[in-house]
């Protein structure tokens, strides 16, 4: 039962990865991520095993800060194996919005997410005045304020310079969506992309069905082409599954009407708690 499940994932997501590929009628295209020029140019150094720069709360910061004023850009290039990639290469640096946000700003700068990522919903980049270790300082203090009990802050990059390996920056470009809502005579899989706004596209087999545009903190608005008015709630981050935030989205229209929609969770997740996670919580 449980493996079929599975396949029954598998097999619709593959299906709606592939139709939005080829393009279907009354369709739009991919909103696979352009890369700036800006981002092209850029360069970032690479290394099989960057130093490892984590924060389990506020006490760890002072000890990183000397750490990272110790810290040779120099001799970390000259490690073996450690070479220069264009940062589209790197997937959630160029893909995704808090990537994307890093990218932006100038060498000084640091890019911190929440650890472990799986269940640490949070990502967020420090620029501006200062040496490397202040800013990285300012930031690991931000991403810990801002965390939930249990998750710690990790480095991803410095300046122009991974702090993790290569593949911890991965970065699914269509991810799952599992829809409830009775009123819209939706009940299943879709596939959701983001848009370089940062607007969620919803599709299925035929083309787009919706879309969700961010608020102020967990805020969002649905809207979908079967429906006369839009949807508001929030959306819950529950942590990253490569490189994508997987959320738990609960919005109401004006008459009561209901979406339930988990967005970005592996199969195997789904398999075991759907059920659970479409469930109006009592706290909507």
């Amino acid at each position: 039962m449980r493996n079929g499940y599975l396949q029954g994932i598998v097999g619709v997501l593959l299906t709606l990865v592939l139709g939005s590929c080829v393009g279907a009628p009354n369709s739009a295209g991919s909103q696979r991520q352009k890369i700036s020029e800006s981002v092209d140019l850029q360069q970032i150094l690479i290394m099989p095993q960057p130093p490892e720069i984590i924060a389990e709360d506020r006490s760890d910061i002072a000890k990183i800060k000397q750490r990272l004023e110790r810290l040779n850009p120099n001799a970390l290039a000259a490690r073996q194996g450690a070479r220069l990639i264009d940062a589209n290469a790197l997937p959630w640096l160029a893909g995704s919005t808090e990537g994307r946000g890093f990218l932006a700003n100038p060498p000084g700068r640091v890019l911190v997410r929440g650890t472990p990522a799986s269940f640490c919903p949070i990502a967020l980049t420090e620029s501006g005045p200062g040496s490397a270790a202040e800013l990285a300082s300012r930031a690991l203090s931000t991403c810990i304020a801002e965390s939930e009990p249990g998750c710690g802050c990790q480095v991803i990059a410095l300046g122009s310079i991974l702090m993790v390996p290569r593949e911890e920056v991965a970065y699914a470009t269509g991810i799952s969506a599992r829809i409830r809502a009775r009123s819209l005579g939706l009940d299943g899989f879709l596939v959701a992309e983001e848009t370089p706004d940062g607007v969620i596209l919803l599709r299925d087999v035929s083309g787009i069905v919706g879309k969700i545009v961010r608020g102020v903190d967990e805020a969002v608005t649905l809207t979908f082409a079967n429906a006369s008015q839009p949807f508001t709630g929030e959306a819950r981050g529950v942590g990253f599954r490569r490189g994508r935030l997987a959320e738990r989205v609960y919005a109401t229209d004006s008459s009561g009407n209901r979406v339930s929609l988990l967005i970005g969770f592996e199969p195997d997740e789904l398999a075991q708690f759907a059920g659970a996670w479409l469930a109006w919580p009592p706290d909507a």
